[in-house]
């Protein structure tokens, strides 16, 4: 996705095996339906038919296409932009990702196919380019403009009780403050999941 290059590369969060455990066993246990619903927001949000067609019909391009290639700018199929593709391709590694660390983590098996799948996805992409390819896809539903307010508003806030009230009752923000909040977590999840399965062969049994 070209267009991301315009937005600042944020800085990683999330930078040792410790941390991203952490981070897992905190989203997998707490926040794993609002990772999930976010997706169905977001979707809700964009209202593209030709995306939500697509989502019904990647198994199937999954088994005649590679998921790299699917995720690239330079497959075109007919009846599909390549950007709606791309997103779909998005959306699915995201939900299946959300589904093989879940069940990783409550059936710690190193025999699991689940492993395979689940690596399969992160050698396809690597993480910065999903976290900026999903904020792409947020920021083409938000605008630019939201965009940049929203991350001049967190830049001067603490992150305590009192700061996440003060910017959920921000007016100009409101609108989509539960999208940003799910990218947020989204990309925690994300820097997470590549940390801890990239450094090792390591399964959730330390996790639980």
């Amino acid at each position: 996705m070209k267009n991301n290059k315009n937005f600042k590369k944020e800085k990683t969060l999330v930078k040792s095996t410790e941390q991203a455990k952490t981070v897992l066993h905190m989203l997998l246990q707490n926040s794993k339906k609002n990772l999930e619903s976010g997706i169905s927001e977001l979707l809700g949000k964009l209202r593209n038919p030709k995306l939500d067609l697509l989502l019904d019909r990647y198994p199937d391009l999954l088994q005649e296409y590679d998921l790299e290639e699917l995720l690239s700018d330079d497959l075109e199929i007919i009846d599909a932009e390549i950007q709606d593709l791309k997103t779909a391709g998005l959306l699915s590694c995201l939900q299946l990702l959300i589904h093989f660390c879940y069940e990783l983590k409550e059936n710690p098996n190193p025999a699991d196919k689940c492993f395979d799948s689940l690596r399969y996805i992160l050698k396809s992409i690597t993480c910065s380019q999903f976290v900026h390819e999903l904020l792409y896809v947020v920021i083409s539903l938000v605008g630019t403009d939201y965009y940049q307010k929203f991350q001049q508003r967190i830049q001067n806030l603490n992150f305590d009780s009192e700061s996440a009230i003060e910017l959920e009752s921000d007016p100009e923000l409101n609108e989509h403050i539960d999208l940003m909040t799910w990218f947020a977590l989204v990309r925690l999840f994300l820097e997470s999941v590549y940390t801890y399965f990239n450094s090792s062969d390591k399964n959730f049994k330390n996790t639980t």
